[in-house]
């Protein structure tokens, strides 16, 4: 019986078997010939510990609680000392481009500050926002935002929000910061000096939406007054970091937020909430003149109309409040939760700062450290940034995707080829812990921040005399760095100094400040005691 008489008898057995030779092809295409073939092998990089995820494994499951931080993307990245089972070795090195496979996809992880300059800056347009982030965020934050969007739109929208996150706005807000610092330190005054253990994040969580709240869309959430508010309770589920599982779906499944499941209507009803609550303040604002007597909001200042410009919609300026909302509460919150946890494990450095504070409070109107004096906090805000380079709340960059060959340069003058489609990766935990770049890399020293000093020549010294711009990035780089770095950076200097004039905190027995991956890098639980300064 020949094929012909055999399929026309067995069709069914016939297209099953077509079904698995294809299936096998394909397979046999991907994860035997394409890996083997595939020009980044050029790259060094780890081997694959898993014939379908790659080195996804890895990745996923860094179990930095544990102690391994910041594994295994520093190992990757240069010649580290190790110990393990009381054995001192060198981890192999793969240098500042590094080669690995997630599934059927290949990336490279990025660490040279040449390369990283190429893809920032100099050829920025042709290494866009991975689609699939991209994706996820459109879901978020109910539309397009200046994290979902690329090209003239991207530009568009960064030039008509750029002026209203500079210097001059920001100090607008320092008020609000001050005035929400003073709330948390009334809470706090209550259990100060009688060795009541509180936890610090979830003070610095609330504290921060209350901020967020009110900067972006004049709603103050009441977070820190435990208040029962249907929108309070809408952020927190809109806001929860979603599982490993949804979070792929999102990413690849077109319309995955709308299937009908029990926890996807749960988040659906919960951005309903909210997005309606933000559309009415909107509206309100469009209708009425804005009162004076009220501080300025992100909403007030994207909705004025100068001569010849265009009118945001409703709808952009919805989501542009949701973008400065998410991107700008968790990430605050959690680098609040690590400076207060370097203080209390250095107090030597703690009252360095604290004197400081109090220097610039005695000179400065009314006492207060205010806009205008925060640029003399030069030893705390040193002591931000060295927390900023130990412990990034972005683990990575959001992760960019190659749109054309390219050949991107590298610091040893021979450039490495990346072919269209390739993810790019930099994790930042790794830049800023690599020994190439920085003397002493995993010594807490708030002085490699003083310019000057003995260590900041140090690492300048390892970059040839350059500045960090491409080995220090905790608010990204380039045309795509953070818009709100100035914010939070001001943000962060009001309420540590508001707190160290007062506070000194100490972590207790049931603390552990190892580094935990949730939506951000956060310390497993920061339990602590606080006493007053006299």
């Amino acid at each position: 019986m020949d094929l012909i008489q055999l399929s026309s008898i067995h069709p069914v057995a016939t297209a099953a078997a077509a079904l698995v030779m294809a299936g096998a092809s394909t397979m046999l295409y991907y994860f035997v010939i394409e890996p083997a073939t595939n020009s980044l092998n050029a790259l060094p990089g780890p081997p694959s510990s898993h014939w379908f995820f790659g080195s996804m494994k890895e990745i996923i499951n860094a179990k930095w609680e544990e102690g391994n931080y910041p594994e295994p993307f520093l190992s990757w990245y240069a010649n580290v000392p190790r110990l393990t089972l009381m054995m001192s070795f060198r981890v192999k090195k793969y240098g500042g481009a590094v080669h690995f496979r997630a599934v059927m996809t290949h990336r490279v992880m990025l660490s040279d500050p040449e390369a990283l300059k190429h893809v920032h800056v100099v050829n920025n347009d042709n290494y866009p926002r991975a689609m699939e982030i991209r994706n996820i965020l459109r879901v978020v934050l109910g539309g397009d935002g200046l994290l979902s969007t690329e090209g003239e739109t991207h530009h568009h929208m960064r030039k008509m929000l750029t002026p209203h996150n500079g210097f001059a706005k920001v100090r607008e807000f320092v008020d609000i910061f001050a005035h929400h610092a003073r709330q948390l330190s009334n809470h706090l005054k209550q259990v100060a000096d009688q060795g009541v253990a509180v936890d610090m994040h979830e003070f610095f969580t609330k504290m921060t939406l209350d901020v967020i709240g009110v900067c972006a869309f004049g709603y103050n959430f009441g977070s820190l007054e435990n208040g029962n508010d249907r929108v309070l309770d809408a952020y927190k589920v809109t806001s929860q970091p979603p599982e490993l599982f949804n979070e792929v779906a999102s990413m690849y499944i077109p319309g995955f937020d709308k299937w009908p499941l029990p926890h996807l209507a749960k988040k659906r009803e919960a951005k309903r909430i909210l997005l309606e609550k933000v559309d009415n303040v909107i509206a309100s604002k469009l209708q009425a003149p804005r009162d004076v007597n009220r501080p300025t909001d992100l909403v007030d200042l994207i909705l004025e109309v100068e001569a010849g410009q265009q009118r945001v919609t409703p709808e952009e300026a919805r989501c542009h409040v949701m973008t400065f909302m998410f991107a700008g509460h968790e990430t605050t919150s959690t680098t609040l939760s690590w400076v207060l946890a370097m203080l209390a494990t250095h107090p030597e450095m703690e009252n360095i700062a604290r004197k400081e504070c109090q220097a610039v409070a005695a000179t400065s109107e009314g006492g207060v450290i205010g806009s205008k004096s925060l640029s003399e906090l030069e030893y705390t805000t040193a002591f931000i940034q060295e927390t900023l380079r130990v412990f990034p709340t972005a683990v990575h960059t959001a992760t960019r995707e190659c749109i054309s060959d390219d050949h991107v340069p590298m610091s040893d003058g021979k450039p490495i080829f990346i072919p269209k489609g390739t993810t790019i990766y930099i994790s930042l935990v790794a830049l800023h812990h690599n020994p190439k770049y920085w003397s002493q890399p995993d010594e807490f020293i708030p002085e490699r921040f003083l310019e000057g000093s003995a260590v900041y020549e140090a690492d300048k010294g390892l970059r040839n005399g350059h500045g960090n711009t491409f080995t220090y990035m905790p608010f990204s780089a380039g045309p795509k760095n953070c818009i709100g770095m100035r914010f939070a950076m001001a943000e962060l200097q009001v309420v540590i100094s508001n707190l160290l004039l007062q506070f000194s905190f100490r972590l207790t027995d049931k603390a552990n400040i190892s580094p935990q991956l949730t939506t951000t890098l956060r310390p497993v639980d920061l339990n602590m005691t606080i006493h007053s300064v006299a």
